[in-house]
């Protein structure tokens, strides 16, 4: 009789660390479209770690929330200069005077779609390449 209920104790406690895991360190998104093709194709697989996101660096693919969930690959960090059109403006290190929070910086994010700023907040995480099923 005890055997049973270890076992069942066992597979109860893998089951909720599994969940905290992907609830809190990482997950896997799909891909669903190929605007960053030769990069990323629709399908790919990657591994986005939700712990990293305050340690993003040029070239990094990001997964973000912003109208659904989106990738894309960090153009531009806060305090960088970008030039729009002849134009060069400077992103922000913080989006106001009065907010002193470390959450309130924005990013220049190319979806391969077109370029946006998006707000640290947003981001879920760091995005790693796994695999691709064509299926």
């Amino acid at each position: 009789m005890r055997f049973p209920f270890k076992f069942i104790l066992g597979l109860v406690a893998a089951i909720l660390l599994m969940l905290a895991v992907r609830a809190y360190a990482f997950t896997v998104y799909t891909v669903t479209d190929s605007a960053l093709q030769p990069m990323l194709r629709t399908g790919d697989r990657v591994m986005v770690d939700r712990l990293m996101h305050r340690k993003l660096k040029h070239g990094a693919l990001v997964v973000f929330r912003q109208q659904g969930t989106v990738i894309g690959q960090i153009e531009a960090l806060p305090g960088d200069t970008i030039a729009l059109k002849g134009t060069h403006y400077l992103v922000p290190t913080r989006c106001c005077d009065r907010c002193q929070s470390r959450d309130c910086q924005l990013y220049l994010v190319n979806t391969g779609k077109g370029r946006q700023l998006v707000y640290q907040h947003q981001m879920i995480g760091r995005a790693f390449r796994l695999f691709h099923l064509s299926w």
